[in-house]
């Protein structure tokens, strides 16, 4: 009988001495131990990933997010952000978009709306709806809806507004165009009125010496025929003839509603030219000769009292509210703001602004 083939080194079932060697602990637990390196090199890895993100999108965030949603004009609780700011010096045609004028605009929007319900003004959206379609359709009697569509685009892609900074800009005009339509409908048709004449001659001086000569027994008009600069009156004697006090500027008067008839006003400055160049100024001296306190208004001058009548109201609003200008650093609105502003609005015009969009234009929330 042929001897079995028994390879002794090798193991069998039936043979548990020669069973494979079993891995030792202190094997395990190396291998556990490179395991574990990996899995905290990985995680290590990650971790500088995340911080590196997290440090990148806060820097961003700093430098290109939170400061074009900082508040830059505050009137009461209502706020503009820098953001809505500049896009509305962006479509201004000013040489100095970002200048005074600009942030009274932006003012006297906010008032308006505060105060429009109380005059009964009240804008809908179709009101809304319709002015954009009046604008899109322009001379033409029609426009389809898809032109109109075509339109409305357009006009956000130029102006960079969003959809809710058009509509609340268009609401904004609605406003203030019924605003001045309301105190103009409400202007008296009578007021008081002087009859009024006129010298203007170039320097203070010369005003003095002619108020000396007129309170010395000397004709007005015929000084006026004399030495008078306007060349509208000087031929009449200086006669500008019955002109309602609130008509004039405001300077004016307070100056003739206090004035006696037939005396002369002391010398005020009449046209303030350029103020760097004292020889584009000159001066006038007045005279009334007749007052009523309830004459009927020219129609010239009802356009002016309507004119004025919102314009006051206007300016006595600003009396009541609390308005603040902030800088970027949320402190009084300041020239290193001012410049940062022009150089933000420069950017939008080359197409290089990285700003968040804002979805308002204003907000209520406290500074």
């Amino acid at each position: 009988m042929p001897k079995q083939n028994i390879q002794p080194n090798r193991p069998t079932e039936n043979n548990p001495q020669r069973r494979l060697p079993r891995k030792q602990p202190q094997d395990i637990k190396n291998s556990d131990k490179e395991k574990n390196k990996r899995r905290n090199t990985f995680i290590t890895v990650i971790a500088i990933f995340v911080v590196i993100s997290l440090v990148i999108g806060i820097g961003y965030y700093l430098i290109y997010v939170m400061p074009f949603q900082r508040t830059i004009i505050k009137v009461d609780n209502e706020s503009i952000k820098i953001n809505y700011l500049l896009k509305r010096a962006l479509n201004m045609s000013s040489d100095d978009p970002i200048g005074q004028g600009l942030f009274e605009t932006l003012v006297n929007e906010i008032i308006v709306s505060q105060e429009a319900p109380k005059y009964g003004i009240n804008v809908t959206e179709a009101d809304i709806d319709t002015t954009l379609h009046d604008a899109a359709k322009g001379e033409s009697e029609s426009i389809t809806d898809a032109e109109y569509d075509a339109w409305y685009r357009q006009l956000l892609n130029n102006t960079q507004y969003s959809v809710k900074q058009l509509r609340d800009l268009v609401k904004s005009s609605i406003e203030q165009q019924r605003m001045v339509q309301y105190f103009a409908d409400n202007t008296p048709t009578v007021a008081e009125q002087g009859y009024l004449w006129v010298i203007v001659v170039k320097t203070y001086d010369e005003a003095l010496a002619a108020k000396e000569r007129i309170d010395n027994g000397e004709q007005f008009a015929n000084i006026a025929k004399e030495i008078s600069l306007d060349s509208t009156t000087n031929d009449n004697g200086g006669e500008i003839g019955w002109v309602p006090f609130k008509a004039m500027e405001s300077r004016f008067e307070y100056i003739l509603t206090g004035l006696e008839i037939g005396k002369c006003s002391d010398p005020v400055i009449n046209e303030t030219g350029d103020a760097s160049n004292p020889e584009s100024m000159n001066y006038a001296i007045f005279m009334i000769s007749e007052k009523e306190t309830a004459r009927e208004v020219t129609e010239d001058y009802l356009t002016t009292l309507k004119t004025r009548a919102y314009a006051d109201w206007l300016n006595s609003q600003w009396e009541t509210r609390e308005i603040k200008y902030y800088s970027i650093h949320g402190g009084n609105y300041d020239d290193v703001t001012s410049a940062w502003l022009n150089y933000q609005l420069n950017r939008m015009k080359a197409g290089t602004t990285s700003g968040t969009e804002d979805t308002t234009s204003t907000s209520t929330q406290q500074q």
